[in-house]
C-alpha cells in the first residue's frame, strides 16, 4: 500500500508540474499574441500612410504630365 501511495504522490507531482508548465506556456503565448496584434495595428497604420502618400504622388505626377503635354502643345503649335 505504501508503494502505491508513493507512486500516486509522484504522479500527482508530475501532473502538477505539467499543469504549471502548460499555464506558463499559455501566458507566454497570450503575450506573444498581444504583441503580434499590436504589430498588426502599427503595420496597418504605416500601410495607410504609405497609400495616402502614393495617392498624393500619383496626383502630382498626373499634374506634371498634363503640364508637359500643355507645354509641348504650345511649343509645337
Amino acid at each position: 500500500m505504501r508503494v502505491d501511495s508513493k507512486n500516486h504522490a509522484r504522479a500527482m507531482e508530475s501532473m502538477q508540474a505539467s499543469f504549471e508548465a502548460e499555464a506558463r506556456a499559455k501566458v507566454e503565448a497570450l503575450k506573444g499574441k498581444k504583441k503580434l496584434e499590436q504589430d498588426i495595428v502599427e503595420l496597418e497604420s504605416a500601410l495607410d500612410n504609405a497609400n495616402r502618400g502614393r495617392a498624393e504622388s500619383d496626383k502630382v505626377i498626373k499634374k506634371l504630365q498634363q503640364q508637359i503635354k500643355d507645354i509641348e502643345t504650345v511649343r509645337y503649335s
